[in-house]
């Protein structure tokens, strides 16, 4: 049977990069998700960033126009049965076929030598040849997720939670997610009528915390917060259970008349599969229909990750840009010190890395400060960067960290970004015995920025005890919480915010404060520039934010 390859879905075997890692045949059951072809042509990124949605579609709206094809649908169906898989789900609207099958059946079906490899107590699946589709799928499936399953993701948190007291003790600033929202000047509203999406892979929260949290800083709320998917805080997930308890309470804090959605994938590989599954999931949520998403996982993009699992990503991305849905990611918690891997005679070196989501240009990158405020006044902020003074705060946990920021590989400089100051990026690569280096142009990351440092860091409860948390993992769920307070005070999703913001800063409006102080290892924040690779933007003011917005939107209008 005629086959044809995906484009960039080979593998580079594993073997080389985690010695020693044992590989075997595969067995037993596997799952895949096949992309299927819009539609209608989906906007692409430059068209999205130059000629923004002029109002948001609705979900109805979006898979009339650009719902999978019947005969595309119809079309898998057959694959499916003539390799002996089955359909176990697929939804028209988000474009996919969900098939299950034995390995040797997947194998079969998509001409691909699948392993299974174990490094330690990490098991994974993954394969070296391209992913080959029939002909009669051409022009039907753009990709294939869960064929290469490696833990590629993780979640932004250079430390874990540490006692308040503690804190105390060693003379850590803290304050909580109401008063850092109140020091930006937040919108005065609580969300009224809107929903948020807080993205989480694993772990869980206890809602005897969340209850003892809002009760500590004084919130009382008046709008539900709502799991979809399991919501286990199981005693071996200690760090993605204070990721999202971190994430839960800042929200749920800052905006108490909010719905919050906690969308949890339940990962057990922390694979990029799920990661999609679950974001797709959120913004096609037609029930609770959030307007906001709020995410602190990301993968780095290196040498692991292919372009064509980015471009399943961007198709998501897109989509929340047409239904009016922000989407806010940490940027990263390690500065310039990202491992990955160089394929070189030392193997992994660290380098200044963009993670994705964060590197989408349809996604708003936050990263992190260091902030201090006297009272009710914030007094000074510069770019968070404890790399270098790490400190001991317990058994298990480091103050350390950075801002993380730099220039995509792998995502074109949008349009709002040309004249920002973002640098050149300068890729060397190992070959042929010595290091080539080149130059070229990508997207800027983060694109604006909040307290993330422990030393200044937020208060929370977890596990039953009042602690502290930080990090650009916290800075995501504030920029979310106030685009819900825009979103509320503006009577409209703001959505892809990235054009009018980087107009307004363009314009010298005082949107943002600029951050000129501070660097994180390959960049550094000055006043010569309006963007920083530490910090974007800067940080917010959110009433003057919204008064800006407020007169766009009157211009529009």
């Amino acid at each position: 049977m005629a086959r044809i390859p995906l484009t960039q879905s080979a593998r580079v075997s594993p073997a080389s990069l985690h010695p020693p890692l044992r590989s075997r045949a595969a067995t037993g059951t596997v799952e895949v998700t096949l992309l299927l072809r819009h539609g209608s042509p989906l906007p692409t990124v430059a068209e999205l960033c130059t000629n923004p949605p002029r109002r948001p579609l609705t979900h109805e709206e979006f898979e009339a126009k650009y719902g999978a094809d019947p005969k595309h649908l119809a079309a898998v169906r057959r694959f499916a049965k003539s390799h002996g898989l089955t359909v176990t789900s697929e939804r028209r609207d988000r474009c996919y076929v969900v098939l299950q099958g034995s390995t040797a059946a997947i194998r079969k079906a998509f001409d691909v030598d699948l392993r299974r490899y174990t490094y330690g107590k990490t098991s994974y699946l993954t394969h070296t040849k391209p992913v080959c589709l029939p002909r009669a799928l051409k022009d039907v499936a753009e990709w294939v997720l869960g064929l290469d399953t490696r833990p590629l993701v993780t979640h932004n948190a250079a430390a874990l939670p540490i006692p308040r007291e503690m804190a105390r003790q060693a003379g850590l600033r803290t304050y909580t997610a109401p008063h850092v929202a109140a020091l930006y000047r937040y919108p005065r509203n609580l969300g009224e009528g809107q929903c948020v999406g807080v993205i989480e892979l694993a772990g869980g929260y206890k809602q005897a915390d969340l209850d003892a949290y809002l009760k500590a800083v004084g919130v009382e709320r008046t709008a539900p917060v709502v799991n979809v998917g399991p919501n286990k805080a199981g005693i071996l997930n200690t760090a993605s259970n204070a990721e999202v308890t971190m994430d839960v309470e800042l929200v749920a804090s800052v905006c108490p008349a909010a719905r919050v959605v906690v969308y949890n994938a339940a990962s057990k590989d922390y694979s990029l599969r799920d990661y999609h599954r679950v974001l797709a999931e959120a913004i096609s949520d037609r029930e609770n229909r959030p307007s906001v998403l709020s995410t602190s996982w990301s993968f780095y993009e290196g040498a692991l990750i292919q372009p064509g699992e980015e471009l399943a990503f961007e198709r998501l991305f897109v989509e929340a840009a047409l239904l009016g849905i922000t989407v806010c990611a940490a940027s990263g918690d390690l500065g310039s010190q990202v491992p990955v891997n160089a394929r070189s005679p030392t193997g992994a070196i660290t380098v200044a890395a963009t993670s994705y989501p964060a590197a989408s240009a349809l996604v708003l990158g936050c990263g992190g400060t260091t902030l201090e405020a006297v009272g009710d006044v914030l007094h000074h902020e510069r770019v968070w960067n404890r790399l270098g003074e790490a400190m001991s705060m317990g058994p298990s946990s480091t103050a350390a960290g950075a801002s993380s920021g730099g220039v995509s590989t792998m995502n074109a400089l949008p349009p709002y970004q040309q004249g920002m100051g973002v640098p050149e990026l300068v890729k060397s690569s190992w070959k042929n015995g010595v290091f080539e280096v080149s130059r070229s142009t990508g997207r800027g990351v983060p694109d604006v920025a909040a307290n993330a440092d422990l030393h200044t860091g937020y208060e929370i409860v977890f596990k039953g005890q009042q602690g502290v948390a930080a990090g650009t993992s916290a800075a995501a769920p504030m920029w979310a919480a106030l685009i819900v307070r825009l979103n509320a005070a503006l009577g409209e999703r703001v959505g892809f915010l990235h054009p009018r913001l980087y107009a307004l800063v363009t314009e010298g409006q005082p949107v943002v404060r600029r951050i000129t102080l501070g660097g994180n290892g390959a960049y550094f924040a000055s006043d010569e520039t309006l963007w920083n690779a530490c910090t974007g933007l800067g940080t917010p003011d959110g009433e003057a934010l919204l008064a800006g917005l407020r007169r766009l939107q009157r211009r529009k209008h």
